[in-house]
């Protein structure tokens, strides 16, 4: 009986490591584009940083710029016909509104980045954030040692804690299998 019990333990815990082994989720990468088929993408362009523009997404700076294969291309800006472009491979314009829905179509192909919010460009808005810190200057810099120093005690802190929290499950654990499984004969 004791065997068998052990057996379905080892059992129990060959089939959770092989478990914890699966994967949870099955990703699949989309396929490679034939060079025949039509591909367009639209971002935007702050200093060195490029903001591709996706459904909900955030992008700063005020030009656009679409890059395509495909023929002919049809822009549509919040529903409404922007723009027919024809043997381009990059287009860019210049746009204003804070708020942008925007289509990409061409025969088959389709690409759409609703709800996209447009910010100024980042040089802009940093220029404002430099001026308003020399208006109010209430922020207070760490150093770098102090920041490394601290860095470097919080690791050590967390090693120890882990340490000693694993330290104590493992006793317990221990203890509770000496006293349930093993038993001490005294001889007078």
């Amino acid at each position: 009986m004791r065997r068998n019990k052990i057996g379905c333990v080892i059992g129990l815990l060959a089939v959770l490591a092989s478990l914890s082994l699966i994967p949870l989720v099955q990703a699949q990468a989309q396929p490679p584009i034939r060079q025949d088929e039509c591909m367009a993408y639209a971002f935007t362009r702050s200093g060195d940083h490029g903001f591709l523009l996706e459904n909900n997404s955030f992008a700063y700076g005020t030009t656009i710029f679409i890059r395509t294969n495909c023929e002919e291309l049809q822009l549509k800006i919040d529903g409404e016909k922007y723009s027919t472009y024809r043997n381009q491979t990059e287009i860019a314009f210049n746009f204003e509104s804070p708020m942008i829905n925007m289509t990409l179509e061409s025969g088959n192909f389709s690409y759409y980045a609703e709800n996209v919010s447009i910010f100024q460009d980042r040089f802009t808005w940093s220029d404002n954030y430099i001026q308003y810190m020399d208006e109010k200057p209430t922020m207070t810099f760490i150093e770098l040692g102090a920041l490394t120093f601290q860095e470097n005690v919080v690791s050590v802190a967390s090693i120890v804690m882990v340490w000693f929290l694993s330290v104590n499950i493992y006793w317990a654990l221990i203890n509770h299998y000496l006293d349930r499984n093993l038993f001490e004969e005294v001889v007078e």
